[in-house]
């Protein structure tokens, strides 16, 4: 059975004094370590959120940078397209004409070559005729 008498006291005392000086050597310095380390937490994670949200914005603005760039160079390709289209139309349109003038001079050299040998046949023809007509006429 517990007895009350003054070791009970001296013990409580004992027990209070103990619990003071563990408080004022260890759970002081503990709650200040723990409350500075949450404390840091906090502040790394704000830090950290801070940089999500630059990085974010950094990549919104890279996807932008980006996008422009693809539709730059889509106009640029489709403007050079029209271009080369054009030049295409140019060049088949002169290069036609060029065509068309080689094929009208030939035509007009094979013409001038067919009168010139039509000529030539005419006169063979004609001195051929006459040595013909010429043989038929002495013979008869």
């Amino acid at each position: 059975m517990i007895e009350l008498n003054i070791t009970l006291f001296i013990q409580l005392v004992n027990f209070l004094i103990l619990l003071a000086l563990l408080n004022f050597l260890i759970y002081k310095p503990i709650r200040g370590i723990v409350k500075q380390r949450q404390e840091k937490m906090s502040s790394d994670l704000s830090g950290i959120e801070e940089f999500n949200a630059q990085a974010r914005s950094k990549l919104d603005e890279y996807q932008a940078a980006l996008d422009r760039a693809r539709r730059e160079a889509g106009e640029i390709r489709e403007s050079s397209k029209k271009e080369a289209v054009a030049e295409e139309k140019d060049i088949l349109a002169a290069a036609g004409e060029e065509g068309n003038k080689i094929l009208t001079a030939a035509r007009d050299d094979i013409q001038a070559q067919s009168q010139e040998a039509r000529k030539a046949l005419d006169q063979k023809v004609k001195k051929y005729a006459k040595q013909v007509t010429d043989k038929v006429l002495v013979k008869a």
